[in-house]
């Protein structure tokens, strides 16, 4: 572990009023680095080799979710994911029907349909997280039409 962004996971940690547990701050720098939203047991495959058990990887994950430190990401499988929360930045994802891998997607232009759904409805402080499906490059060979 890099003890500067080890003190960069433990003072976002202090800022949500956790204490910065070395299992912790491992959960935010797996999430911070990986590139597409992981499952509890997926964190827990990187950390098994430091002892953490599986239902510590859990809870830890879901009090971080909660506490908006981290987000859940729900694929459309029976799986919550997580993955690190940055705010100010608002992305999707697309997940192959074949393999499942998955993709971030930086576009987003659903705002204006925010707001006018607040319109309608009078509901404010819009939220909305969308899951594209089909089939990567290396998939789509084997699905032509």
């Amino acid at each position: 572990m890099n003890t500067i962004t080890s003190a960069k996971y433990a003072t976002l940690l202090r800022q949500n009023d956790f204490k910065a547990t070395t299992q912790r701050i491992r959960i935010l720098e797996i999430l911070d680095r990986s590139k597409t939203p992981l499952t509890a047991a997926e964190v827990h495959a990187h950390l098994s080799r430091y002892g953490i058990d599986l239902a510590t990887v859990y809870r830890a994950l879901n009090k971080l979710a909660d506490a908006g430190v981290v987000s859940r990401v729900e694929l459309g499988d029976e799986f919550t994911r997580f993955e690190f929360a940055r705010p100010f930045t608002h992305h999707h994802h697309i997940v192959c029907m074949d393999c499942g891998t998955v993709k971030e997607i930086e576009l987003c232009n659903l705002d204006s349909l925010a707001n006018d759904i607040s319109r309608s409805t009078g509901f404010t402080h819009i939220e909305h997280q969308v899951v594209f499906r089909g089939y990567c490059a290396s998939c789509s060979a084997h699905h032509k039409d």
